[in-house]
């Protein structure tokens, strides 16, 4: 094993590195979970900073026997005392790059206004930037990077939009006419490891040990196939996930990945998910033996499911008379959000009576779900259109015949309501022949990065001396 202290050491010995040290620790701040971040892969980072910063070898270094080998200094040129002088012309000022920020409501002409560039150069910019990047696409607060030609402060000499996390959408002045282009934005590939345990929710403890809510939906919506949130989930169980993002030194943000390894430590048993792209180009999720985590419907479509009213014969609570309940309710404050159990086509999506605003997939011939009394419908949900396992159908609340907010979700089969939490459903594919052996590959590679990343965490982070350092998170 390396001696990663006296690397990191080796790293901040230079003083012309202080610029690139800086970079190092502001990147292995990217994530603010006390877990800690994927070192190896800032490491990694210091080494790219190192060989490609100019003039930062040092005048002696370990060569690969490791016998010291001094480097010759560079030979001074002869001097010419004879020679004339050189008298240069007084440098044009270089335009300075300006950042206005879009407001509400408002376009990229508008802007360009307020910014006082000529309208009809402004028009002739922006027509051209409209070939590369959706101009309809750009909300409130997008930063816009302007400069302006050194001859006339009122026309665009560059404009730059980032669009894209790792692009660019650009426009220039070239021979008299605006020419727009895309140019990649430089990104490093990280990781981000973070762990916790539950003191209330999955989600709330999640969110407390500093994970991001994208990868946290990620992780519900992983587990929700395998795991009842409202029996099995208990205070004292542990939480473990490791996950791709990538770090824009330029903008200093991050923009958060898919999860790579996640797991589950309960009481009665672990759950171990592991990302796997098959040779075919399928992806999905796997257990440590190659089985498939996915399920044709997960089993609750919710976090924090707490069930307030099971399946079967109850006295309603607003009618007062005893009835067969055909579903079962979780306890779920309003603007809950509400996942499709599977993938389907939406066959209703509207007021239903005593049901309040109702939401009915169709999965395939034998399966449909159903999810009553939302507040709102999520976007894009009408009827007859197709929807992923996962994807958020709608958020809870208190419409039609109820006493409270809370979530009404039905499982049918062959048209008949049917107890969701007892439902047995089909188990997932195994991986089987060179797929199996290349997952095997990648899994013990990818613990044996764990393991690293276990031990070197602890180094970085007390030579960071543990301080806050803010990163934004673009995604």
């Amino acid at each position: 094993m390396p001696d990663w202290q006296k690397i990191i050491n080796q790293l901040k010995a230079d003083p012309r590195l202080n610029s690139a040290w800086d970079t190092i620790k502001r990147a292995g701040k990217a994530s603010e979970s006390p877990a800690g971040f994927g070192t190896i892969a800032a490491l990694g980072l210091s080494a790219v900073i190192y060989i490609n910063l100019p003039g930062t070898l040092p005048d002696t270094y370990i060569a690969d026997d490791n016998t010291p080998e001094v480097l010759e200094p560079p030979q001074k040129a002869e001097s010419h005392p004879t020679a004339e002088p050189v008298t240069l012309d007084d440098p044009a000022p270089v335009p300075e790059e300006e950042t206005f920020q879009l407001r509400r409501r408002e376009t990229l002409i508008g802007l360009l206004n307020r910014a006082r560039i000529q309208n009809s150069n402004a028009h002739n910019a922006v027509n051209a930037l409209g070939k590369v990047t959706n101009l309809r696409k750009l909300k409130a607060g997008q930063n816009i990077s302007l400069t302006r030609r050194a001859d006339d402060n009122k026309a665009i000499g560059e404009l730059r939009i980032r669009d894209t996390f790792n692009e660019e959408a650009i426009v220039l002045l070239r021979d008299g006419d605006y020419e727009a282009k895309r140019e990649p934005i430089t990104t490093y590939a990280l990781t981000d490891f973070v762990e916790g345990e539950i003191t209330d929710s999955l989600y709330l403890s999640a969110q407390r040990a500093g994970m991001p809510t994208k990868v946290i939906v990620d992780l519900i919506r992983l587990m929700s196939f395998d795991v009842d949130f409202e029996r099995e989930i208990r205070v004292g169980d542990h939480f473990e996930v490791y996950y791709a993002r990538d770090y824009s030194p330029g903008f200093d943000d991050v923009e958060n990945g898919r999860i790579l390894r996640a797991k589950l430590t309960l009481q009665k048993r672990e759950l171990d998910a592991f990302f796997f792209k098959e040779k075919d180009g399928s992806e999905g999720y796997f257990d440590a033996g190659g089985k498939s985590t996915r399920r044709a419907l997960m089993k609750t479509p919710l976090d924090v499911a707490v069930i307030t009213s099971s399946y079967g014969r109850r006295k309603h609570p607003v009618l007062g008379y005893t009835r067969m309940h055909k579903g079962a309710d979780f306890r779920a404050p309003t603007g809950t959000p509400i996942m499709a159990a599977g993938d389907g086509i939406i066959e209703m999506s509207a007021r239903n009576g005593s049901y309040g605003n109702y939401v009915r997939i169709r999965h395939n011939g034998t399966y449909k779900t159903a999810y009553a009394h939302l507040s709102r419908y999520g976007k894009g949900v009408k009827k007859g259109r197709r929807v992923k396992q996962g994807q958020i159908i709608g958020y809870s609340g208190a419409t039609g015949r109820v006493n409270g907010p809370h979530l009404h979700y039905e499982v049918l089969i062959n048209g008949k309501q049917t107890n969701p939490m007892t439902l047995k459903l089909p188990t997932g594919r195994t991986l089987k022949g060179e797929d199996k052996k290349i997952f095997e590959g990648q899994t013990t590679a990818l613990l044996q990065d764990l393991e690293k990343v276990r031990e070197l965490k602890t180094i970085l982070f007390a030579q960071q001396g543990g301080a806050k350092t803010e990163i934004k998170s673009a995604r």
